[in-house]
């Protein structure tokens, strides 16, 4: 069977620590894939059975790859404030472009003076025993705006399961944050995608 007409090898499920998923672009290699996501060369083949030999991956192909959650993997936010009609956001944690993991906000809400003297928007992932990380959300022209953001987590902390998003407003001037908004829990579950 030619290469053109593969069909790409997909695990029927990942082991414990290697819940999360990547598919073989083009150009990739075992080697890259595990400097990508910081292990063992040995320990992505070890976990990938369904590729026999490491040095023949094909694009589409899907492997096993370090996460204590699966990706790609999204949430609904739900409000902790009473919000106008259609306001509402969600998080969607996928690998980062650089290595590591990214978590995408986007969110339709009011004008951050709604809630008091704020200006913008600041949305984070709290990992416990962790910490947070941050951004700012910027607004779409469209009335009620989307705001959105993408939060790199540094390649040395993980997001794991019980992990939350939150938004909340934020005076850009003095530092003062508002309550939170918006809320949301990540879980061992998984978006649809299109990918595998």
């Amino acid at each position: 069977m030619s290469v053109k007409h593969r069909l790409p090898r997909i695990p029927a499920s990942c082991p414990p620590g290697f819940l999360g998923r990547y598919t073989v672009q083009p150009g990739d290699t075992f080697f890259n894939i595990a400097q990508m996501f910081r292990v063992r060369l040995e320990a992505l083949a070890a976990n990938n059975p369904h590729i026999p030999n490491p040095n023949m991956i094909f694009p589409g192909d899907v492997l096993c790859v370090p996460g204590l959650i699966p990706y790609p993997s999204c949430v609904v936010l739900n409000s902790k404030v009473r919000l106008p009609f259609g306001a509402g956001g969600t998080a969607f944690i996928n690998f980062a472009p650089q290595g590591g993991q990214s978590v995408n906000i986007v969110a339709t809400l009011p004008q951050p003076s709604t809630f008091g003297d704020f200006d913008i928007y600041v949305g984070e992932i709290l990992i416990p025993d962790v910490g947070g990380f941050g951004n700012q959300l910027f607004p779409t022209l469209q009335d009620p705006p989307n705001w959105s953001t993408r939060i790199d987590v540094p390649i040395v902390a993980q997001i794991t399961p019980d992990s939350r998003i939150v938004v909340r407003p934020s005076n850009s001037i003095t530092g003062a944050s508002g309550p939170v908004i918006l809320e949301g829990m990540f879980y061992v579950i998984g978006c649809q995608s299109n990918l595998i």
